[in-house]
């Protein structure tokens, strides 16, 4: 077997167990005695564990803002790509795409073929994940995302070059995560257990559907 394919089978496997009986943390019941102190406390509990980020943000790294090219945007204007995670290789078939910030403009390009793209309008930006909009990659291949912020000029991308994960580490990751599910604290487990060296790993969770779109958005772009 795979060295890369036992552990992650491990993990699945633990997720499973502690995912049958765990209610998401993302939601509470209702106060009985106060609708204001139940939405209160439900917010705060939308908000993902400062353990956790803080285990994302040491697996990964950092995330520094990449500006966007040509002269005309100015310097102050770059993007933070959130999903997939930049450094790392792709890890899923078909990740969500996440920019922190309003957008203006996503490609999907392979080579010199422009395999998808999505405009915002004049009063509507580009905002929060998108699906993965074409069809599933494939292991070995190799993306650009050009992502282009509100308020750069057309043509003035921050570019970011990925390369697919091998299939047995699509194959398993894609595992995990269905075993996954959308069970908040089950997450939560499976990336407490996630050992040194498991980068590759953490940054799929981070590309999945599954995730919660808060929990990327909770890992900002740092330069230190």
């Amino acid at each position: 077997m795979n060295r890369t394919f036992r552990p992650v089978l491990a993990c699945a496997t633990v997720a499973l167990t502690i995912g049958a009986g765990i209610s998401s943390f993302y939601g509470l019941p209702a106060d009985a005695q106060s609708q204001g102190k139940a939405a209160s406390a439900a917010a705060s509990q939308a908000l993902p564990p400062r353990s956790l980020i803080q285990k994302l943000r040491d697996f990964l790294g950092l995330n520094p803002p990449v500006a966007v090219g040509g002269s005309r945007s100015g310097s102050e204007l770059a993007v933070c790509l959130l999903s997939p995670w930049p450094g790392q290789p792709i890890g899923l078939s078909a990740p969500v795409l996440q920019a922190a910030g309003p957008l203006n403009e996503i490609r999907i390009e392979q080579g010199d073929q422009l395999l998808w793209e999505r405009r915002a309008s004049s009063t509507q930006a580009i905002e929060g994940p998108i699906p993965w909009p074409i069809q599933p990659l494939k292991a070995g291949a190799e993306v650009t995302l050009k992502v282009r912020p509100r308020g750069a000029s057309g043509g003035d991308f921050a570019v970011f070059r990925f390369r697919v994960a091998d299939a047995a580490s699509l194959e398993s990751n894609a595992h995990l995560a269905s075993a996954l599910g959308h069970d908040a604290k089950a997450w939560s487990r499976a990336i407490d257990q996630l050992k040194p060296g498991q980068q590759t790993l953490a940054a799929a969770l981070l590309s999945s559907p599954h995730t919660a779109p808060e929990l990327r958005s909770a890992i900002p772009c740092t330069s230190r």
